[in-house]
């Protein structure tokens, strides 16, 4: 599970009475937003001021404001967005509301794409928003910089970034100031002025003090906020005046610092110092926290005295529950505790934290303990419970920083521990180092029969390893059965991922209906443990599966089911649902149902973009480019399905081969076999290769491209192949194309044999209403159906109709009449297209007429543009409607 939120970071500082109003750089900040600049920056030095600037300045804006307080703990990426959706999220729950659960799923996209999702978000919600991202100092990780960069590069309009810090950001600085889009303020802006320092000491600090006392302070600290609050902390002692105090500091504002926090510290009474010095350790403080650590029973009224005595704590919420030392204080103060006091107070601390269920902190807390001390068996315990959780749902650097903190031969000894650091090697792609920390972790484990759950989950990461790593699809799948086996009903986000890796190796392995069962599975597991991100992945190959089963109709009922699923309150379809709505695209346009097809996958590709998952967008083009060319939008069909095939290479199970094979069909289609040949050898195409379910659409091309190239009897030995293969696999669908490619290789020279293969192509394409499995086909399928009519007569009238032959043709032979077109076909033209009709290839028209297939081709697509089709299956079904041919 992924840690709780600290909901005190989200929460604007509440301003302190009789503050110092600085209405000049107030309105410094104003004009940044006045003229639409994408970035405040004010970098200033500790004790400068920058919050209490930037927190009375948004409050003030009249524009609403998400607030991230950051630590070092932010440089956990996924931690950091996590904060980042939550503050946003107080602005417009619409903002990031669906992207939380992805963030922390076990197949977490890429940050980038989420962040993508969040842009798109804030522009169509379109909310001017004030987004405060405060101590950005505390983030060193590159990663955490670029999410922030990205943001600021394409944030709409409507969000503002503005960043306090100590120090400038690695950010696009140059280009920003350089576009006029950043306001920035530093450390000399931020300091008071002689009448700010004399309101600041009168009337925030109530000291009454002469003017000269005054401009002498202020000249000291050079009108340093943090200087001249703990200058006046000391003259609230009543020890010397404003005079002694001067000359008694010297040296830079390190030194003054020191000085006068030693001063302030000194003169508080013996209870406060004691509160003081007990508590330094703490980044956050509140009144059971701090009893818990002091031993003591004062620790809200102790943090209440201080906060009205302006003594060193700022409040973290409105309500005064939460604070947090001033960040020079608690520096200074820790550097005067001993070894023993830090190490005690962190252990309490650690307890505290443990006990209220606040894992992330007490970790914090007990490694520190453990590097004071040499005795990690407590962070250890406490790491080892956390871990798997955290890894799980995304928090992989915050995980490795606990493990980099312990010992690594206590690591590696620790079961847990090694199993983790195996997971957090898997997920970062080091499959060896994974594999041999597994194999560390087996040593330790014990019998299967001993521990069954632990040997689940070691069984869990061989299969991720086996699937993800090395692809070994059948290794994964046994390995993925015996986790399933040793864990039972326990663990179930360990079950949740066995049960993924066994039906995506099943879908690659396995005969459908195995695979069928394992989605099912999949995605019941997902939906009884609430993660909808897996449920609707698996419920998405699920579909999938039961197409190429042959079962369209009980796909299209499980997409719109888990579409129902996935509604907002509104009942709008979830981001999550745009993958289903392009599946449900691909059912479709299966019937030839091809507007319903196109609005699929337009909905689709809106979600996706929402949604934000890298890839997703140019793999649900992909599924929607055969509905494009279907449409006569050849050129879009053939992008998108470039598109697809790079963004499916930079997947890791993504199988690219898919598209480039599609695109040789469309080649095929337009009579471009010379395109589709450098396919074929491009992708060492054979006739000898092995039969892969994944390889299907490869397989198919390569039989088309057989049948296109005349090469008859290899053509016929392919497709008997596929046959057995789809066959023995259970793959009804791609079965229906096995008959119908065996038909095309027969026709001609064995008319009964080709008969009986287009009727059990219709046996299985009728009760669920395969269309394109027909059209999609060479032309000559269309010639042949009237002749196996009587064996489906509504399915058989549908697909001529679909192919442009009105019903009363069927089986006539209309003679040849005017030409009823703009521009007429020419004689040699009208001989071609008879040629076409009779089903013979570019080459073979070639031979018959004495003219070179460049020149068919050329002569083919002049036909096309007359009859203003696209294919030879629109062009014979137009020509016959024109009766131009027989």
């Amino acid at each position: 599970m992924p840690p709780a939120l600290l909901t005190t970071k989200l929460v604007v500082p509440p301003p302190r009475p009789n503050r110092v109003l600085r209405p000049a750089l107030r309105a410094r900040l104003d004009e940044g937003l006045r003229l639409g600049r994408r970035l405040t920056l004010v970098s200033a030095p500790a004790g400068a001021g920058k919050t209490t600037l930037l927190s009375d300045w948004v409050a003030a804006s009249g524009r609403p404001v998400a607030w991230l307080s950051l630590d070092e703990g932010d440089n956990d990426p996924t931690l950091f967005f996590s904060y980042l959706l939550a503050a946003l999220g107080r602005v417009d729950a619409r903002l990031g509301a669906n992207l939380f659960e992805l963030l922390h799923s076990p197949q977490a996209p890429a940050l980038e794409s989420l962040a993508t999702a969040l842009i798109n978000d804030l522009a169509r919600v379109g909310r001017s928003t004030i987004l405060v991202l405060d101590d950005y100092h505390a983030v060193t990780r590159v990663a955490v910089h670029d999410l922030v960069a990205f943001l600021l590069e394409h944030a709409p309009s409507s969000l503002h970034l503005a960043i306090g810090t100590r120090e400038d950001p690695p950010l696009p600085l140059p280009r920003l100031r350089a576009r006029g889009q950043a306001t920035e303020l530093r450390g000399r802006d931020l300091r008071f002025t002689p009448a700010e320092a004399a309101d600041f000491l009168t009337g925030t600090m109530g000291l009454t003090l002469p003017a000269d006392a005054v401009a002498a302070l202020e000249a000291r600290t050079e009108g340093w906020v943090a200087g001249l609050q703990l200058a006046a902390l000391a003259l609230q002692s009543g020890r010397g005046g404003a005079d002694d105090l001067v000359r008694a500091f010297a040296g830079d504002d390190r030194y003054i610092m020191d000085y006068l926090i030693a001063e302030v510290v000194e003169r508080q009474p013996e209870d406060v110092r004691a509160f003081l010095r007990s508590t330094a350790v703490l980044d956050r403080l509140s009144g059971p926290l701090c009893d818990a650590v002091t031993g003591r029973d004062d620790g809200q009224r102790m943090l209440e005295r201080l906060d009205a005595a302006n003594l060193f704590v700022l409040p973290l919420d409105n309500r005064r529950e939460w604070y947090r030392y001033h960040l020079l204080f608690a520096e200074f103060q820790r550097m005067a505790l001993s070894r023993e006091e830090r190490a005690g107070a962190h252990r309490r601390a650690a307890r505290w934290y443990e006990s209220h269920g606040m894992t992330a902190p007490a970790v914090g807390h007990e490694l520190a303990h453990a590097a004071l001390t040499g005795r990690p068996d407590d962070a250890e315990r406490l790491v080892a419970a956390a871990a798997e959780g955290m890894v799980q749902s995304g928090h992989i650097e915050t995980v490795a920083g606990w493990l980099a903190a312990l010992p690594d031969e206590r690591v590696r000894a620790n079961v847990d521990l090694a199993l983790v650091s195996a997971w957090i090697a898997a997920v970062k792609g080091g499959m060896a180092e994974a594999e041999a920390r597994v194999e560390e972790a087996e040593a330790h484990v014990g019998a299967p029969g001993d521990d069954p759950v632990r040997w689940g989950k070691l069984l869990t990461l061989r299969a991720f390893i086996a699937l993800m790593g090395r692809r070994e699809y059948g290794e994964a799948a046994a390995l993925a059965q015996r986790a399933l086996d040793a864990l039972g009903d326990a663990d179930p986000r360990a079950r949740l991922i066995a049960l993924w890796v066994l039906a995506e190796s099943h879908e690659r392995t396995s005969p459908a209906p195995v695979a069928i069962r394992a989605f099912r599975e999949a995605s019941r597991a997902g939906r009884e443990l609430g993660s909808h991100v897996f449920a609707a992945t698996a419920e998405m190959s699920l579909a999938g599966a039961l197409n190429a089963h042959g079962r369209r109709h009980e796909a299209l009922v499980v997409c719109a089911e888990a579409i129902s699923r996935y509604v907002d309150a509104g009942g709008d379809p979830l981001p999550l649902a745009g993958m289903l709505f392009s599946h449900l695209g691909v059912l479709h346009y299966e019937a030839n149902e091809l507007e319903q097809a196109l609005a699929c996958h337009e909905r689709g590709r809106r979600l996706n973009a929402r949604l934000g998952v890298e890839g997703y967008d140019a793999v649900a083009e992909g599924l929607a480019a055969p509905t494009l060319y279907a449409l006569g939008r050849r050129d879009e069909a053939l992008d998108a399905l470039e598109r697809a095939h790079k963004a499916a290479g930079r997947r890791v199970l993504g199988e690219a081969e898919i598209y480039l094979a599609q695109r040789a069909s469309m080649w095929i289609n337009l009579g471009d076999l010379a395109s589709a040949r450098r396919w074929a050898e491009a992708a060492h195409v054979s006739l000898d290769e092995e039969l892969r379910y994944l390889a299907l659409e490869r397989h198919v091309a390569f039989g088309r491209l057989l049948l296109a190239e005349g090469r008859a009897d290899d053509a016929r030995r392919w497709a008997e192949r596929l046959l057995a293969f789809t066959e023995r696999m259970g793959l009804g669908r791609w079965l229906i194309t096995s008959h119908l490619l065996l038909a095309l290789a027969v026709d001609r020279h064995e008319a009964g044999a080709a008969r009986a293969h287009l009727l059990a192509a219709l046996e299985r394409a009728a009760p669920e209403e395969y269309v394109r499995a027909f059209l999609d086909e060479d032309a000559r399928l269309i010639a042949m159906l009237p002749g196996v009519r009587a064996a489906a007569p509504a399915f058989v009238d549908a697909l001529l109709a679909h192919a442009g032959i009105p019903a009363g043709r069927v089986g006539g032979r209309p003679g040849l009449g005017a030409q009823p077109l703009i521009e007429p076909l020419s004689e040699r033209e009208l001989e071609v297209l008879a040629l076409i009709a009779e089903g013979l290839t570019n080459a073979e028209i070639g031979r018959r007429l004495f003219i070179a297939t460049g020149t068919v081709k050329r002569h083919v697509n002049t036909i096309y543009g007359k009859l203003d089709v696209h294919g030879r299956i629109e062009a014979i079904a137009r020509a016959r409607d024109l009766h131009l041919i027989e």
